[in-house]
């Protein structure tokens, strides 16, 4: 393979970044109060909903609670196959690790592959790995079916079960609309059982936020992800939430691919400079603020609310140091892992999903955030919980 120099390598993991999100990621959950209606009563120009107030209190608070606490006996003798999008990725690394520690206190063996970013078709050969090494099920940890429809219908005849962590199914819109090939997914908590509502979710609490920060009076630069599944989530969640105040508006909006990547940081100084009248900037993927707006919103030194994300380590850094981001929405990937494999031991035993109280909190300076150098986990003892009905 010929070297890469340093400015592609650097954009090759920027690229891979969007992976993550639960794992980020995402990775990251609908907050109870996010769901009400928009407040019925009259509000004067530039006030804050009331149904916001209550939704961005219920973010603060969280979402997440213990796991269920009964369920079958682990299964005997099964194999997982750990299948990640991009493990040089800070997020999908870890969520790996999570997964096999969860399978392993189930009594399961594991092997990993790494899709290198679907370089060469990495995603598609290591499904193909997993079948031929007659895996009893496989992890997609952010790798959507469509990326891998002819692998995934190759499993399914062998017989092969398929766990969905923050991927799309092929019966989605985004991914062709077709026939579904997952077997397990992950029913977090009431009312958000699917990566689409998962998103959006996301995206509407975002607004939320910065309604509530903005008492009301929100003018956004929207800086969405296209081109990807959950960015067309993200961006609908967070319109929808920002339709709730009479007096906020989007009043820019800067869409990236993929292939706009290496020049974010050009691309929004350009968008901010141009957007003169925003008071606020809503970031969807917190990659996007490490590849360049983070460092393009310190320079410039405007007075905006900034919110990010899915809390990546380093965006974490970034609210702690103050400038720039602001907020993220922060999920823990154990527990994202935990529930997982709690889903596929259900699986195995024939019993139906169970509510894994996998759920969400808004983080800021002053709420939620962890300490340095410490990814966000959550406030609920999920490991003791699934080991006692596990064991």
């Amino acid at each position: 393979m010929t070297p890469e120099s340093t400015s592609a390598r650097r954009s090759r993991r920027i690229i891979a970044a969007f992976a993550t999100t639960i794992a980020a990621s995402l990775v990251l959950l609908g907050c109870a109060g996010s769901d009400a209606a928009p407040a019925s009563d009259e509000t004067s120009a530039g006030a804050v909903p009331a149904a916001v107030e209550a939704a961005v209190a219920a973010g603060y608070e969280g979402t997440s609670t213990l796991p269920p606490d009964s369920g079958p006996a682990p299964a005997a003798d099964k194999n997982v196959w750990i299948l990640s999008a991009f493990q040089q990725i800070h997020g999908l690394a870890r969520l790996t690790e999570e997964v096999g520690a969860a399978a392993s206190a189930l009594g399961w063996s594991t092997d990993v592959c790494d899709g290198q970013n679907n370089l060469g078709g990495g995603w598609a050969a290591c499904v193909r790995q997993a079948v031929a090494a007659d895996a009893d099920a496989i992890v997609l940890e952010s790798i959507d079916c469509a990326a891998v429809k002819a692998p995934l219908e190759e499993a399914r005849e062998a017989g092969v079960t398929v766990v969905s962590l923050t991927s799309f199914d092929c019966d989605d819109e985004t991914q062709g609309g077709s026939e579904p090939l997952f077997d397990v997914t992950i029913d977090y908590i009431e009312g958000v059982t699917e990566p689409q509502t998962f998103f959006e979710r996301m995206g509407k609490l975002r607004a939320e936020w910065i309604i509530a920060r903005t008492g009301g009076a929100a003018k956004v630069l929207q800086v969405k992800f296209d081109g990807v599944a959950f960015g067309t989530y993200l961006a609908k969640g967070f319109e929808e939430g920002l339709a709730a105040c009479e007096d906020c508006e989007i009043v820019s909006t800067l869409a990236l691919t993929p292939a706009d990547i290496p020049n974010i940081r050009q691309k929004f100084e350009t968008a901010l400079l141009q957007a003169s009248d925003a008071n606020a900037v809503s970031v969807d993927v917190d990659f996007m603020l490490t590849g360049g707006i983070q460092q393009a919103l310190v320079t410039a030194g405007r007075d905006l609310v900034v919110a990010g994300g899915e809390c990546g380590l380093d965006n974490l850094g970034y609210i702690r140091e103050g400038g720039g981001q602001q907020m993220c929405i922060g999920n823990s990937l154990g527990h994202m892992a935990y529930a997982a494999m709690d889903e596929l031991n259900r699986y195995f035993a024939g019993e139906e999903p169970a509510l894994e109280g996998m759920g969400w909190q808004l983080v800021d300076a002053e709420h939620n955030l962890p300490p340095a150098g410490e990814d966000f986990d959550g406030p609920v003892d999920y490991v003791p919980a699934y080991e006692s009905i596990w064991n």
